[in-house]
This record gives C-alpha cells, sequence and structure tokens, in this order.
C-alpha cells in the first residue's frame, strides 16, 4: 500500500506597505506580525525600507489579523499571541486579502499609536545609553 502523508501546501508571499497618519515614514523600529483567527502567531517580521514581504497560506492570508507594533517579544515575559498584545499600542487590521494582489497598502497607523512607538523607541535607546554610561562610570 502506497500512502503519502504529504500535502501540497502552496504559500502566497505578500508584500505590505506601512502607512502613517500625517508622517510619511516612521524612524522607529517597526514589526508585523500576522496572527491566525484564534490568535496565534502566524508569522513575523520587521518593516525595513517602508515595507514587509511574508509568505503564508492563501487560508492564513484571508483569516489572519496584521498587527504593527514595535518588536513585541522583549516585552512580553509569555507567548506571542494577538490576547497578549493587545494592551502593548498595536494597530490591528485586516488585509482584505485577494489571492490576485501580491502588495497591499495597509490603513494609516493613527497618530495617537505612532507617536506613542516613537517615545518608546526614545527611551528605550536612552535606557541603553544609560547602561552603557554607568558600566563606564563602575570601570
Amino acid at each position: 500500500m502506497n500512502a503519502s502523508l504529504s500535502t501540497n501546501i502552496e504559500y502566497k508571499t505578500v508584500t505590505i506597505f506601512p502607512t502613517f497618519e500625517k508622517v510619511h515614514a516612521l524612524l522607529a523600529d517597526i514589526h508585523l506580525y500576522l496572527f491566525g483567527p484564534r490568535g496565534e502567531l502566524i508569522k513575523e517580521r520587521a518593516i525595513r525600507r517602508g515595507k514587509a514581504t511574508l509568505s503564508a497560506t492563501e487560508e492564513e492570508w484571508r483569516n489572519g489579523l496584521i498587527v504593527l507594533a514595535p518588536q513585541l517579544e522583549m516585552l512580553l515575559d509569555k507567548p506571542l499571541t494577538l490576547e497578549a498584545v493587545r494592551g502593548h499600542h498595536v494597530f490591528e487590521t485586516v488585509l482584505g486579502f485577494e489571492n490576485t494582489r501580491s502588495s497591499y497598502e495597509l490603513p494609516p497607523v493613527p497618530e495617537a499609536i505612532w507617536r506613542w512607538w516613537l517615545v518608546h523607541s526614545l527611551w528605550k535607546s536612552v535606557d541603553v545609553i544609560s547602561a552603557k554610561k554607568s558600566r563606564l562610570s563602575i570601570w
């Protein structure tokens, strides 16, 4: 008996362009997360040069939720799920997936959210500089 357990799963590669209310681009470390309908993390990519490219199945794209935020792995002490990230100033949107398209421009991230991200990145940089200075002063 010849049985094949492998399934032919096709992945669709999509390029996503985030936009930001009242600014052309944002100079901060922002990541794009794709969560499934049950809140499980499917994929994650950093936004580089104004875009992120991810591969997922057509079903994951159709039923998934896009989340933009600074890198969340360092902020959470539990598994990265949609429920866990919702309290961390994230921007959520659906893709409106169409099989014929390979790129999407997201709705603008509201200014109140991206400004918080900038302040967060600034304080993270200040913490790193302070830690380096304190190590130097001890030496």
